[in-house]
């Protein structure tokens, strides 16, 4: 049964992901970020629930979901995705926490543990892919080996974190580096482990949305060595030039095989997660162009740049692919058993693609102001911006709930049961459901 081959705890990591995205957006437009205000207790807490809460448990969660299509092979040890998610979510939380110690709060002890809850977390899912990549003998792909290198990325994010984290904790581990350390921070979570894994996996999914034949040749071959370049650049701690310019080499490589795919598509008409998946494209573009401005007069600058990919390239991916994933797990649970028993629809007739449509265009455009904003240096239009940005964030989230919940369909094409919203279901025949009603 194809619903056998889902990973069942995928709403789980999504539910977690979207919370932190909802938290971290009502504090930021309270007032807990702005620009120049990056580094107190509170601003610190609300961006690792951010990057760390929302865009990577959204990763890991669709990492486990897609590694075993992109290589055709069975998850290996499945089982460990609940613990995985646990131990994430409670690493956020604690890390988020202790970082409230450097505003008097009696927690810096979370602080100190935070780093190794979260490494466990890193740890589980990292072997699960790995191994599953590996198992399948088969790194030709390129989306394959973009993972891998993510990966390899994630512990390098891990490692200067935990370095930070215990040096702001009063352990002498790296007093003397700490101001090199948050570059190469941000660079390999930003640029490194978040953007190498969602160019990995959007090879396979772009290619399958779009009805396109999947990237092969020597392009993919080479966005794949300039990428290994660009992080032994940024791991070797080479000059900021010489790691921007194979970082931006990549993307361009990238998106020009993007073009490539959009352009042989036998889709005529992009749905909206592909549709809006452009517009991600071109925030990443932006951000990519604001690297020179940002390496030579920093400041405002690379806040804007930093900005660009977490909300505008990675976010906006996120969120447009988001309600396409979640549509096609709810029809695989309530529909896929019920073929050739009686009429089912289609995995678009659970969305209404003119309202997610909506949403996602003033979620980008708060993030096109959020950006001009940071450059201009205006806290009052950046809170506007960022108010924009939770608005369609909850208009998002108010879709997917309508998306489980079969709201979108006529009555008549309603089963009698629905899969809860975020805890798994087995997947049985509609007579051996055990799921909520309908009308729940």
């Amino acid at each position: 049964m194809i619903g056998k081959q889902l990973s069942p705890w995928t709403m789980a990591w999504f539910a977690t992901a979207l919370t932190a995205l909802l938290v971290a957006l009502g504090l930021a437009a309270l007032g807990a970020v702005g620009p120049g205000d990056w580094s107190g207790g509170v601003a610190l807490a609300v961006v690792h629930v951010f990057v760390l809460g929302w865009l990577g448990q959204m990763m890991l969660g669709a990492l486990i979901q897609f590694v075993p299509v992109l290589c055709a092979r069975p998850l290996v040890l499945p089982g460990l995705a609940l613990p995985a998610l646990i131990l994430g979510s409670a690493g956020v939380l604690m890390l988020a926490v202790g970082f409230l110690s450097l505003d008097g709060w009696p927690t810096a002890g979370l602080l100190t543990f935070a780093p190794f809850v979260l490494a466990l977390a890193f740890a589980i899912v990292g072997a699960m892919l790995a191994w599953t990549l590996i198992a399948a003998r088969d790194l030709r792909q390129p989306g394959s080996r973009l993972v891998l290198l993510a990966l390899v990325a994630l512990a390098a994010v891990w490692t200067t974190g935990a370095l930070m984290a215990l040096t702001l904790r009063g352990f002498d581990v790296a007093p003397g580096i700490l101001p090199q350390l948050l570059p190469l921070h941000i660079l390999l979570g930003a640029g490194g482990w978040l953007t190498l894994a969602a160019m990995g996996v959007s090879h396979k999914l772009f290619a399958m949305f779009l009805l396109a034949p999947e990237p092969d040749g020597a392009l993919p071959r080479a966005i794949f060595l300039v990428a290994v370049i660009a992080v032994a650049a940024t791991l070797g701690t080479a000059p900021p030039m010489l790691v921007a310019i194979p970082a931006m080499l990549t993307v361009a490589l990238y998106l020009v095989q993007m073009q490539r795919l959009w352009r042989s598509r036998r889709r005529p008409r992009p749905e909206v997660n592909m549709r809006w998946s452009r517009a991600a494209l071109g925030f990443l573009g932006l951000c990519t162009l604001l690297i020179p401005p940002a390496i030579r007069l920093g400041g405002h600058w690379a806040e804007a740049a930093v900005f660009a990919a977490l909300a505008g390239w990675l976010s906006t991916l996120t969120l447009a692919q988001m309600v396409r994933i979640v549509s096609f797990l709810t029809w695989i649970q309530v529909f896929a058993p019920r073929i050739g028993r009686q009429t089912v629809p289609m995995v678009d007739d659970l969305t209404d693609a003119r309202r997610s449509g909506r949403w996602l265009a003033l979620w980008s455009a708060g993030v096109l102001g959020g950006t001009l904003s940071l450059i201009a240096g205006s806290a009052g239009c950046f809170r506007l911006a960022l108010i924009a940005m939770l608005i369609a964030a909850l208009g998002l989230c108010h879709e997917v709930i309508a998306i489980r919940r079969l709201r979108h369909l006529p009555a008549p094409m309603r089963p009698a049961t629905l899969p809860p919203l975020v805890l798994p279901v087995p997947f049985r025949s509609p007579d051996h459901d055990h799921t909520r009603p309908a009308g729940a």
